[in-house]
């Protein structure tokens, strides 16, 4: 089993957030950006992100967040 690890940039002090589909990886990321100027990206590219993620990609990092995937459940 694997789950998506969300680490949002924030000096000294990320934010980290697991949850165990990408649905809620994507909600997570959606509600991020509606909060944190430093976190921007279009949603249909990641929604593409994400879904590579799940067909096995390793992750995915820019300017102000991170995500992972990582073994064994949330």
């Amino acid at each position: 089993m694997k789950h998506y690890e969300i680490t949002i940039k924030n000096g000294s002090y990320p934010l980290t957030y697991q949850c165990s589909t990408i649905a809620e990886a994507f909600g997570c990321l959606m509600e991020v950006s509606s909060w944190a100027s430093h976190v921007r990206f279009d949603p249909d590219e990641m929604m593409g992100v994400l879904v590579d993620l799940h067909r096995g990609g390793l992750s995915f990092e820019t300017y102000g967040f991170r995500v992972a995937v990582q073994k064994g459940e949330v």
